[in-house]
């Protein structure tokens, strides 16, 4: 009797935005949003690597790479979950965004349309926001949750929340490392959990 197929990797893909000629907002610091995108990216990687998640990158460098290839990226990952990293100077706390999509039931063997990929895995990204959402507010970190059109959120086709860090408040900015640390490590958690959560029959 042959052996029950192996299940699917656990991965977690991970979009630092902006790079390269993209420079994306100016923070109050000072450094641009696709430099700290850049490095909440790597650091995120390391934290999920530690606990053995495995995990891609859009970029690992500072280099421009536009919409079409990092949702290719994400797709090709076949990923279980894609996280899109945002910084900003604007309101407070940790934005998540899932998009505003309208849910469609895809069969297995269906064509996912490039524009609307995501639409067939909006229950799942709402999910997983949700998660996500119980991690940080468990830490006493203020959430905002929106939904929105977002390239390349539109067109991932798994699981995906755009996190985008904004300053905890006056006197923490986004710059702040102690509270960078506990959103990097509230995401971890969250993910871990989701990995707990897709392995339950």
């Amino acid at each position: 009797m042959p052996a029950p197929p192996a299940p699917p990797r656990y991965l977690v893909l991970i979009d630092a935005a902006h790079g390269g000629d993209d420079s994306g907002a100016t923070l109050k610091s000072g450094e641009p949003e696709r430099e700290v995108t850049l490095q909440l990216a790597l650091r995120l990687r390391a934290l999920l690597q530690a606990r053995g998640i495995a995990t891609e990158m859009t970029r690992t460098t500072d280099v421009s790479v536009d919409e079409t290839a990092r949702a290719n990226r994400a797709n090709r990952s076949h990923a279980a979950a894609c996280i899109i990293l945002h910084a900003t100077s604007s309101g407070s706390g940790v934005h998540l965004f899932t998009s505003s999509l309208a849910p469609a039931h895809v069969s297995p063997r269906g064509f996912l349309p490039w524009q609307t990929a995501q639409a067939s895995f909006i229950p799942q990204s709402l999910r997983l926001e949700s998660n996500i959402n119980e991690t940080l507010t468990g830490r006493h970190l203020p959430v905002l949750m929106e939904r929105t059109f977002l390239k390349p959120l539109d067109n991932l086709a798994c699981p995906a929340v755009a996190v985008e860090l904004a300053p905890l408040s006056a006197a923490s900015p986004a710059s702040n490392p102690q509270y960078r640390a506990s959103v990097l490590e509230a995401l971890t958690a969250a993910l871990s959990a989701w990995r707990a959560e897709r392995r339950q029959p």
